[in-house]
């Protein structure tokens, strides 16, 4: 009688362990594919989920039809970030020890090949979900971007890795838009010339890992161009940038009141940008910037719901 209830005894605590060994392995798993991410879901995900959003309210349909769209569009752009951001860091260790301290490889929590096999894994789901949304294309152009930037070495020389940027902005919209429905030439105007905007700007982000970048001799654009001269030039940029979305965007579509609110709500941002980068100078304040300038971003999506 003992015997039989210490044999269950043992059992249950044989179960409770093991279920607390799969607690952990799910808690410390979660805990490094956020620390991948973190800094990235900004840029990767949440615009992404902007325009697949603008996209769905242009057709008019039932909001609760957008539901299953929105959490399969989730899941989409989560793997599009992950599978950058495990290439990226795998290839950035001594940088990130600088300017990214708290990124997983940094911290030991996985060593590289562990890291390998989580960005292959990634990169065989993100293909199998793009192929269900069909967006395969748009899926295998950021792959090829990635390979690029990462392995093929194309990040570590600014203009390669602005014109890869550009085209995962591409990719980005792209692939958000056909999620809900084919892309006309208007929206591949809009698409275009966005992704152009952003990617002659888009060398704010770098503002911050400058120190980083020279360590490792990587050439972005505030390494080739200096402090100064990088922030001359982005602040001229963001001055510029409303007038250039005013003409190539906003006129085309008919300037009207619905398109007003956009207008003015982007053109303020974007000079906040151009003052910021100029008056406020340091690692933490250009990543402040930087995240305005992402506010920039999400403005100009939203706005396609007054145009396209």
């Amino acid at each position: 009688m003992y015997g039989g209830k210490a044999i269950v005894q043992a059992k249950l605590l044989g179960n409770w362990n093991w279920g607390i060994r799969w607690a952990q392995i799910v808690r410390r798993e979660l805990l490094v594919n956020w620390l991948f991410i973190k800094s990235e879901i900004w840029v990767g995900v949440v615009p992404g989920l902007i325009f697949l959003c603008v996209a769905w309210n242009s057709q008019e349909s039932p909001t609760g039809e957008l539901l299953p769209v929105l959490a399969w569009g989730t899941l989409y752009f989560f793997l599009c970030t992950y599978t950058f951001c495990v290439a990226n860091q795998m290839m950035g260790v001594v940088g990130d020890r600088i300017n990214q301290r708290d990124r997983p490889l940094c911290r030991g929590l996985i060593s590289y090949q562990g890291a390998k096999r989580r960005w292959i894994a990634s990169l065989v789901g993100f293909s199998v979900v793009g192929w269900q949304l069909g967006v395969f294309e748009w899926t295998l152009l950021w792959q090829l971007c990635i390979i690029a930037l990462t392995l093929g070495r194309l990040g570590v020389e600014w203009p390669t890795k602005h014109f890869f940027l550009g085209l995962g902005a591409i990719a980005q919209m792209a692939a958000a838009w056909q999620i809900v429905e084919p892309i006309n030439l208007v929206k591949w105007t809009w698409i275009l010339l966005v992704a152009i905007l952003c990617s002659a700007v888009v060398g704010i982000q770098d503002l911050s890992d400058r120190e980083g970048d020279v360590a490792t001799g990587v050439n972005t654009f505030p390494v080739t161009f200096g402090n100064v001269g990088s922030r001359v030039i982005l602040c001229i940029g963001f001055l510029l940038l409303p007038l250039a979305i005013h003409v190539g965007l906003l006129m085309p579509a008919g300037f009207n009141n619905h398109l007003l609110p956009w207008a003015i709500a982007q053109a303020l941002v974007s000079w906040g940008v151009a003052v910021r980068v100029i008056l406020y100078q340091s690692p933490t304040a250009d990543r402040d910037t930087y995240l305005l300038a992402l506010a920039w971003y999400y403005i100009i999506l939203g706005s396609a719901s007054a145009v396209l």
